[in-house]
């Protein structure tokens, strides 16, 4: 059941416009209807690909060096291998943040799987194969050690803060080289049609401003341009 409805919101989100919204755009309408912050911190960013957009999987991971490599590593290929297509594994290294959670096997898992993609408040290597593969890959950045023996899985599918910013799972993860924005599952279509709409004006004001070299003169003449009772 659980991964029917992360299908079905997949789809709705695929379906919801001629294009996903670009990230700054979800943030804005995401923040304009909740009151809260939509977007994630300056430090996760763009390693891989070029965006996504998908329902996270949340994940968090804490610091213990009597941890088993093996048996982590099984525990994180197992929601890998029962994430539906299309979702995005989001992940938090609670602590200290240097150590590569994810690499290769996990960027060929999630190809052979169809996901969407990785957002990771945390390290990360093998990207050559995230961008050989061509698998988003939105982390704080890279480094060659292993968080295998020094971090635990405590939690799947429970609230997360990760890039600053609390994330639930199902929640709509959109992410550009802009950065990552997240959209409330409760709110996801309100939102991204909201966003259409603002990227639309933005569309329309643009080529104005070129025209006239001027912003106040380019919104003057979009305002007169809009029908009365215009969204």
């Amino acid at each position: 059941m659980k991964e029917a409805v992360l299908i079905l919101v997949v789809a709705t989100v695929f379906q919801s416009g001629s294009r996903i919204p670009a990230s700054a755009d979800a943030a804005d309408a995401a923040e304009r209807l909740s009151g809260r912050r939509a977007h994630m911190g300056a430090q996760i960013r763009l390693l891989a690909g070029h965006r996504l957009a998908g329902p996270a999987i949340t994940m968090r991971a804490v610091r213990d060096d009597g941890a088993s490599s093996t048996g982590e590593g099984l525990k994180a290929i197992r929601v890998l291998e029962n994430a539906a297509p299309g979702s995005v594994i989001v992940l938090v290294l609670d602590g200290e943040k240097d150590f590569a959670v994810f690499g290769a096997t996990f960027a060929t898992l999630a190809k052979s799987r169809n996901l969407a993609g990785f957002v990771v408040d945390g390290g990360m290597r093998g990207v050559e194969a995230f961008r050989s593969l061509g698998v988003p890959l939105f982390a704080r950045g890279t480094v060659a050690g292993s968080a295998g023996g020094h971090y635990r899985l405590v939690s799947i599918g429970e609230p997360i803060v990760c890039g600053d910013l609390q994330v639930a799972e199902g929640d709509v993860i959109v992410a550009d080289e802009d950065g990552v924005a997240v959209v409330p599952k409760d709110v996801d279509q309100e939102v991204f049609a909201l966003a259409a709409r603002l990227r639309r004006d933005k569309e329309e004001l643009l080529p104005l401003i070129r025209k006239l070299g001027s912003y106040t003169k380019a919104a003057a003449e979009q305002a007169k341009k809009r029908k009365p009772g215009r969204d």
